[in-house]
């Protein structure tokens, strides 16, 4: 549409194709657009054409219509409810579940069936919202957005992505928008019908023999030690007392947590003989229908270890269910549950004759606030003034070898957890002193000291650790190639998180921005750290890259994205820097992670954030050579 064209409504055009009278930028920021030509005032200062979108000639659905096919919607699921029910009252042995609003996957079977047999309910006849995995693209464009927002590019229309779009526009002549690339880079996979599939279609419930099977499993490996979301203790119990085949008379938590944990057993060592026929993502499904059913009930640690469970990172490779499918907001929710549930027992304090168990989760749910506090720079959940914030007695506080490197389980005297819990005490001062309400109001000088403070304590962190073990000797290109042969999973993430704390220390110096040779900083080291953290991390990552495959993408994605950002920065801002052909070739490296052949899992299905982050780089790499091209030529 001609944007110097009347904006007025002709006698022709009905009230539902009534004609834009603001460009689509402010449409879409809804401000007055002044309509200028060629662009508008906007547009002009977002370096972005100015476009006015055609109207849409299809009528909107008249209010009388809407309610029909509402109503038509209604009497489906009514529909698809009956016929579950009339199933599960066909099932020999088995009665109604009083479900409490939500419905129940059909025949709990007894203990000698085998998982093949179990009744299956696919997930579209469920009319409760089941979580989906970025399998499916839709899914995987809208959890890649969520995670680039976080990465230090902030979410979209706001200052902070304006401001980048502008630096690209300026330093390199070309204009860049996140999301458009992005959807542009979704329409080819759709026509190619790479859409995605949904690897988990189903409910089941786990039989009783597997949920033992896994139950001793855990005990004989000596999992708890690094994965301690479980008292398998109390668990036996559950097995023992045939809870799953109970439900009128079983807590809802209960049946809850054997299913959650059956499925996390199941998915971390899906190749281990025993486990190769299972299906863990059934399995987890079953547990989040009990979710409406947990919430009305009296929370007890049951309840706490289901919800984490569902929701906590772990294990080889692998995550539990919810972080590795890369949604954010469901991971978000159940965290505040587990929090509300922790605070009503008591964990987040040291209590005489209290169980050891609650206050080694207590840990758990920390770490996992922090996380999230420190990855989209937001208030933690969880206040330190409230809490007891000592290690749990059995904490590894002296780093040896076998917290780096792969050594056998075999004690639960000894906790290690996934990553080093300082870390997570790190990451609690990160956001208090550097990024909270309160710190934007200190000084300069004090942000300064702060950020001091906190290189030095974690450069002594790091201390601790032996040298062979220290992330420095493993994020070089001249680090021999056995020194990643018995790289645990746990090393790797304390490694990431060294560099990416790092990061955000001196990425809250005002200095660390935007370098420049005129600076005179009073910090003149924070971008020079910023821009190395970044560098070691890529680094680091291809050395791993054996690590990085789609069970484990969303827990590696946040390092992975925000090293690529800060190192682009850093490119298209000093484009004739030293380091710059090497640093194009990290990037390029790097993008060869996720390059093409690699883009399937195991079964051969297509795994769209792999293309996304191979897309992007690629992107960003050919933007920062522009910008090289442009400073010659200047």
């Amino acid at each position: 549409m001609d944007p110097t064209a009347p904006r007025g409504k002709t006698p022709s055009q009905s009230k539902s194709s009534k004609v834009k009278s603001a460009c689509d930028l402010c449409r879409l920021r809804k401000i007055r657009c002044d309509r200028a030509t060629p662009a508008c005032e906007t547009c002009t200062l977002a370096f972005l054409p100015c476009t006015f979108t055609p109207p849409s000639t299809q009528n909107r659905k008249g209010l009388r219509q809407e309610l029909v096919d509402s109503q038509a919607r209604i009497q489906q699921l009514e529909d698809s409810l009956a016929a579950l029910q009339k199933s599960a009252q066909s099932t020999p042995g088995r009665s109604d579940e009083p479900t409490g609003g939500i419905i129940s996957a059909p025949a709990l079977l007894s203990s000698s069936t085998s998982p093949a047999s179990h009744s299956l309910v696919p997930c579209d006849s469920v009319p409760i919202g089941l979580v989906t995995d970025t399998h499916c693209l839709d899914t995987a464009l809208a959890s890649f957005k969520w995670h680039m927002a976080y990465c230090g590019l902030g979410k979209s229309l706001s200052t902070t992505r304006a401001a980048f779009y502008s630096s690209i526009y300026q330093r390199t002549g070309y204009t860049f928008d996140l999301d458009d690339f992005l959807n542009e880079l979704a329409q080819p996979l759709i026509a190619q019908g790479l859409e995605g599939a949904r690897r988990s279609k189903t409910v089941k419930w786990p039989p009783l023999s597997l949920v033992q099977q896994c139950v001793k499993y855990y005990a004989k490996c000596g999992l708890y030690t690094l994965f301690p979301f479980a008292d398998s203790a109390a668990l036996q119990v559950l097995v023992n007392a045939d809870v799953l085949n109970r439900p009128e008379t079983s807590r809802a938590a209960n049946r809850a947590c054997l299913a959650a944990f059956t499925a996390n057993i199941t998915q971390m060592h899906r190749h281990d003989p025993q486990f190769r026929d299972t299906d863990p993502d059934a399995y987890a499904h079953a547990a989040l229908t009990l979710l409406p059913a947990m919430l009305t009930e009296p929370p007890d640690l049951r309840t706490l270890e289901a919800i984490m469970m569902l929701k906590f990172i772990a294990h080889t490779l692998q995550a539990i269910f919810i972080c590795p499918l890369g949604q954010p907001q469901y991971a978000e929710m159940l965290l505040g549950m587990a929090v509300q549930v922790l605070y009503n027992l008591g964990g987040h304090k040291v209590r005489p004759q209290q169980n050891n168990h609650l206050r080694v989760m207590f840990w758990i749910v920390y770490g996992m606030d922090r996380e999230f506090a420190t990855r989209k720079s937001q208030p933690p959940l969880i206040n330190d003034a409230e809490c007891d914030l000592d290690l749990p007695a059995a904490y590894a506080r002296k780093p040896s070898e076998h917290h780096i490197f792969w050594r056998p389980l075999s004690s639960i005297k000894e906790l290690l957890y996934p990553s080093d819990l300082r870390l997570s005490l790190i990451k609690s001062r990160i956001h208090k002193l550097l990024y909270s309400v309160q710190s934007q109001e200190y000084s300069e000088a004090k942000r300064l000291q702060h950020i001091r403070e906190l290189d030095h304590q974690l450069s002594d962190l790091k201390a601790e650790y032996p040298v062979e073990c220290r992330p420095d000797a493993f994020a070089t290109e001249s680090a021999p190639d056995y020194l990643f042969h018995d790289l645990s999973i746990r090393g790797v993430s304390v490694h990431l998180e060294y560099y990416y704390c790092l990061g955000k220390i001196h990425g809250a110096s005002n200095t660390a921005q935007i370098p420049s040779s005129k600076s005179l900083s009073p910090l003149p080291s924070s971008s020079e750290i910023c821009y190395e953290a970044a560098r070691s991390t890529l680094i680091y990552l291809g050395r791993v890259r054996h690590y990085i495959n789609y069970h484990t993408f969303w827990i590696h994605a946040q390092f992975v994205l925000t090293a690529v950002l800060t190192l682009f920065r850093f490119l298209i801002t000093l484009p004739t820097a030293p380091t710059f052909t090497r640093d194009i070739q990290i990037l390029e490296q790097t993008a060869s992670i996720f390059a093409p052949a690699r883009q399937t899992d195991e079964d051969g299905n297509f795994f769209p954030p792999f293309h996304f982050t191979h897309e992007l780089i690629m992107k960003f790499a050919y933007l920062a050579k522009q910008a090289h091209i442009k400073a010659i030529e200047e």
